[in-house]
């Protein structure tokens, strides 16, 4: 894999609206703090939490309801169903709250490897990672951005966006970097890999295998079930998922195809990407569904 290409200090985009902070290295969301991040850090975890990560707009969502749906955690909304506690604006409690909580505790991150909730290399948290091809990430994550952002609107054109994605320099960084992070440690014990166009082609099965990681038991009609109601149409319209109309916000939910990079990458910028995304993934043995 060849490395990352070198990263300049970033300043806040005042042209484009789009702001960020370094954090160890990392391009991430201004709301991340040294302090919510050493708390989120260094978590005390259990045997029973789990925690899904991803690279943002890689089906986080869609993986955050399946989860709930199978511990029997569905509280009012989804956003409360889990805790985030990496940010001040997605958690305001303590270490104490989180303590209170009952098992399993269920967490979200969008971290790499080394700095997710709890620190994998020596939590006993069962993590589940996943991931999507960056073309459509690069997309979705355009639009969210654009029209979703928490932290700043961004305005400065799909060309301009398309340009900082391929520097690692939007919120949470590098996508290879990211990705690779999990990847190398997908045969821990306490981490499983899950790739969204997986999950959208063979749904009952890849199902099957989370269950079976969290050892949890499922026949098929709960498989049938859970498959109904994360379906995208019905998780874009429901109010318990949808995230919809929220602090401002449109709809949460875009297409949730694969392939819709088509509609957005030119020619020359699917040259450049499908260069580097060659270079990236060489020998990883890491490879995505475009279509």
């Amino acid at each position: 894999m060849a490395p990352a290409p070198q990263l300049d200090q970033p300043e806040n985009d005042e042209l484009s609206g789009y702001r960020y902070r370094l954090l160890e290295g990392w391009v991430m969301p201004p709301e991340i703090t040294d302090e919510s991040f050493a708390s989120s850090r260094n978590l005390p975890t259990r045997p029973t939490d789990i925690c899904f990560v991803s690279y943002p707009k890689s089906g986080t969502t869609w993986l955050a309801y399946i989860l709930v749906l199978l511990t029997q955690k569905k509280k009012d909304s989804l956003e409360t169903s889990y805790v985030w506690p990496e940010s001040d604006r997605t958690f305001q409690g303590t270490a104490e709250d989180l303590a209170q909580l009952d098992d399993p505790r269920i967490f979200k991150s969008h971290m790499p490897y080394h700095m997710a909730l709890g620190t994998p290399a020596r939590s006993p948290c069962r993590y589940i990672y996943i991931a999507r091809n960056p073309k459509d990430v690069c997309t979705s994550y355009y639009y969210f951005e654009r029209n979703q952002s928490w932290s700043g609107f961004f305005d400065g054109g799909w060309d301009r966006w398309f340009e900082m994605f391929v520097r690692g320099k939007v919120q949470r960084g590098d996508w290879f970097d990211h990705v690779l992070s999990w990847w190398e440690k997908r045969h821990e014990e306490n981490v499983l890999f899950v790739k969204y166009e997986d999950l959208q082609k063979n749904f009952d099965s890849e199902l099957k295998r989370i269950a079976d990681y969290l050892h949890i038991e499922v026949d098929d009609a709960v498989v049938k079930e859970i498959r109904d109601t994360v379906s995208f149409s019905n998780m874009k319209t429901n109010e318990f998922s949808s995230l919809a109309n929220r602090d401002g916000h449109t709809c949460f939910f875009r297409k949730g195809k694969v392939g819709s990079w088509r509609e957005q990458f030119t020619a020359k910028q699917t040259e450049v990407f499908d260069s580097m995304y060659r270079d990236r993934m060489a020998d990883t043995g890491l490879s995505f569904d475009f279509d």
